[in-house]
Formats: structure tokens, sequence, C-alpha cells
């Protein structure tokens, strides 16, 4: 289901004969129930592979949030073997139930299930008391970010692709209450709330900077709070953004080019280009979300990209990026024109949805460099860059248009349609 990124993967690739002392050490840090021993045994009583195969199976682990075993077998088959972490009490969020509920939609509902299944995972069995989830490995495809970082383009197809995908699966549901009552009904033990917590919760915490925080981070990260704290345009714009959203269809809620696969193929007639994977948490939400986040990890390669030193100010590192904005700005913009063509719909409903959509995409960098100060304990020049674009996107989302989609983006047809729905309305 994943990706296939033979480079990427080879550091961590290992067989079972030689994983155990690994796996061993593993399993003190994160409670985990399947290894490279025992998932035969598991595989085999599912019927999913025999136990005197084993010697001819290669298993691999695919670093991850969850870990995950990669079993490829004799004949070509490939399954990929997800566990959801547990904490030191031996509990998991529960995230794969979502997942699991996306197969049970598409049975449920079958004419969404006929038109989105070729471009979502295949899942094959869920074991909810262990929360082991197993899927189809799409060893044909890979992920979208690292194509991009291997190659530096960026194809307009690829991206009008993507924005056409997204636009079908918010647009099936697209004030629907059967899918609505499915999704916040269905999943036991978790309730989905109509703000699902991926959005609202980095939200909750900017608005609620305590000495607390100081005390838990670097003094070098206390920079990032005390320029938030400056601004309160930001502090504004993001309890604005909180107060506007309107869940009213099925989103992804973790949507982000590692979360996308390409067909290695993608340029030949018939290819199904793309695939949307990891559907965890999935949600009744704001579709502006998505989309915002979406465009977000575009700019994190733009300003990844950027050319650290001390003897550069921030603009001319930006300048120097390895991956100038111009060279996103194509792709971007068919991404976003290639969603609102297919769903008009969403412009007819909210006049405003392209600014939210923008606004979120500042949310998402703002959430990177919170996630950055967690995982690196660091915040340099590029985390300053990230805020001030972020502040930018938030607090003025009409001026931003020309940063995210260039001069050429024409956002004067979207208001036409608009107003041709108002005044059809009246």
């Amino acid at each position: 289901m994943h990706r296939a990124n033979k480079g990427w993967e080879s550091t961590f690739q290992t067989s079972a004969r030689s994983s155990k002392t690994f796996v061993a050490s593993l399993r003190s840090i994160v409670k985990i129930i399947l290894d490279s021993d025992n998932v035969f045994e598991y595989l085999n009583n599912l019927n999913y592979c025999q136990i005197a195969d084993r010697e001819n199976i290669e298993v691999t682990l695919i670093p991850a949030k969850n870990f995950n075993l990669l079993l490829t077998f004799s004949d070509g088959r490939t399954l990929l073997v997800k566990q959801e972490n547990r904490n030191y009490c031996g509990q998991t969020k529960g995230e794969f139930w979502a997942a699991w509920q996306m197969q049970k939609l598409m049975l449920s509902f079958p004419d969404f299930g006929d038109r989105t299944r070729h471009f979502l995972p295949e899942l094959i069995y869920f074991d909810p008391t262990n929360s082991i989830l197993i899927v189809n490995y799409f060893a044909d495809y890979c992920d979208l970010y690292r194509y991009y970082a291997d190659e530096n383009q960026f194809p307009t197809e690829i991206a009008i692709a993507i924005g056409k995908l997204l636009a079908s699966i918010h647009s099936q549901t697209f004030d629907r209450e059967q899918y609505q009552e499915f999704l916040t009904r269905s999943v036991p033990n978790r309730e989905i709330d109509l703000e699902p917590s991926y959005v609202d919760d980095p939200i909750r915490r900017l608005s609620r900077i305590t000495p607390d925080i100081f005390a838990m981070i670097p003094i070098e990260c206390h920079q990032f709070f005390k320029l938030y704290q400056r601004f309160p345009s930001l502090t504004q714009a993001i309890a604005d953004l909180r107060q506007s959203i309107a869940p009213s269809c099925l989103i992804h809620n973790d949507l982000k080019l590692n979360n996308l696969l390409l067909d290695l193929q993608w340029q030949q007639p018939g290819s199904q280009m793309i695939k949307l994977i990891d559907w965890e948490r999935a949600a009744w939400g704001d579709p502006a979300f998505d989309l915002g986040c979406l465009l977000g990890s575009y700019l994190e390669i733009w300003l990844d990209g950027m050319a650290i030193s001390n003897t550069l100010s921030i603009n001319e590192s930006l300048q120097l990026a390895t991956t100038p904005l111009e060279l996103l700005q194509p792709s971007i913009g068919a991404l976003v024109e290639a969603y609102l063509d297919s769903f008009p719909e969403i412009i007819a409903a909210r006049i405003d949805y392209l600014d939210r959509a923008i606004q979120f995409t500042g949310l998402a960098l703002i959430q990177r460099i919170e996630i950055n100060i967690d995982e690196t304990r660091t915040f340099g020049n590029r985390g300053i860059m990230m805020l001030q674009i972020a502040k930018q996107l938030l607090c003025d989302p009409k001026a931003s248009i020309n940063i995210l989609f260039g001069t050429n983006f024409d956002r004067s047809k979207y208001d036409v349609i608009y107003q041709s729905t108002s005044r059809n309305s009246r």
C-alpha cells in the first residue's frame, strides 16, 4: 500500500533472520505484538501465507509513525502489516478504526465505492482487538514527496490529477446527511467531532500559551512563541479561523504529499496515477482544511530548500532555495483550478472558501513548526521564515493569492460562479 522508495528503505531493510536483535530492542521502546518471527504464524492463521514458505518471504521494516512490516512473497505479492503504537499502558489511539471505516463506507455506499476505490488503499483485514491492519502494498508506486525531492520537477499533470481526486471525494459526500451520520456514529469508542481534533488542537494550544510551555522546550525554541505573541493580528486570525470551520463532507484530515502515491508509470496511458493513503484520521469535516494542508505541504518543499548561512538574510536564503517558489506555483495553481472546476458547488455555497483554504495553508505551516520543535528541539531561520509566510497567509489571504499561485491565477471566474448562483437562488 505504501511507497516504493528502494534507496530510502534499504537503510532500514532487514531479513527475517537478521532482525531479531533489532526487534527485541524495539520491543522495549514501543509495545508491539507482531515481529518478523511471529508475523508468519499470524498470517498463516488468516490463510494469507503458509509457515513452510517463510524462508522464501522477505521481511522489511518500514519506518513510520506505526510499526510496519512489509512482506514480499516469492510470487510477487506484497503485504504491509501495520501495528498501531501502544503507550506504556498498552493502549492505542484507535486510529485504524477510521481507516477501516473507509472500507465499510465504500461497501455501504456502492456509488461512492465505484468512483473512489481505484485511488484508495486496498485494506484486506483489520484486527480491532490488537489494532493491526493488513493492506496490499503498492509496490509500483512511490511517495510523491520523495518523487518531487528526487526529480525537482513538478508536472502540472500530476497536480491536476490530485485536484480532481480530492474534489471527487469532497463533492460526492458534500452536504449528504447519510454520509455524515455514517461517519459520526460508526466508530466505537472514538467520537468524531464536527471539529476534528487535528484541526482544533493546534488552535487551542496557540490560544493558551502559558509559562509552563516555556519550561518544556529548549531556550532557543522560546522565540517561536514570543514571535507568535508579538502579533495580535495573527492570534485573532487563528481564532476567527476556528469559528469559521464548516464541517460538510468526508475529509482525509491528514493530507500531505507523503500520503499521496504516484504510479511509477504515471505517464503511460491508462495509469491510475495517484493513490491517497493513510486514512487513520478520516472524519466529517471542513474540506478547506484538506486543501489548505495539501498546499502547505507544497510550500514546505520551497521552505525546506532554504540556503542556511549566518552570512545570508532570510530573504536571500529563500531566493537561493534549491526549489524556487516559481517552480512550484504552476502546479499549485493547476491543482486548485482542477479542484474548483471539478467542485464548483463549494464556491457556490461559500464565497470565502478559497480564502479559508489559504488560511488553513498558513495554519499547516505553523503546525509544521510545532512538529519540528517537538522532534528536533530547534527553531532557526527556516522556522522564522515559515512563521512569516504563515502570518501573511492567515492574516491576508486575498493578498496571498499571488504568493501561492503566481500572477496567472484568475480568481475572478470563481467569484462569477458565486454571483451567478446567488442570482439564481433569489
